[in-house]
């Protein structure tokens, strides 16, 4: 598999993550299930965009390893 091919399916994957967790995030039975749910929308969405931001950077830091290899 070339870089390309792995930067693309990189993205397709990161897209899907964001979808399903929108999906996930805004289902009103999930609301309705957890009386916390909620809870500090802030820090959720804090530790939410940390973790996307540390996987943006791995996949950076991978695709800049094998390209240079």
């Amino acid at each position: 598999m070339n870089t390309t091919m792995l930067l693309i399916v990189t993205v397709i994957v990161m897209v899907g993550a964001v979808v399903w967790t929108v999906i996930v995030g805004s289902s009103l039975a999930r609301k309705e299930a957890t009386s916390t749910y909620s809870v500090n929308p802030a820090r959720k969405l804090g530790r939410l965009l940390a973790m996307y931001i540390v996987v943006i950077v791995a996949v950076i830091i991978i695709f800049l390893a094998i390209k240079n290899r």
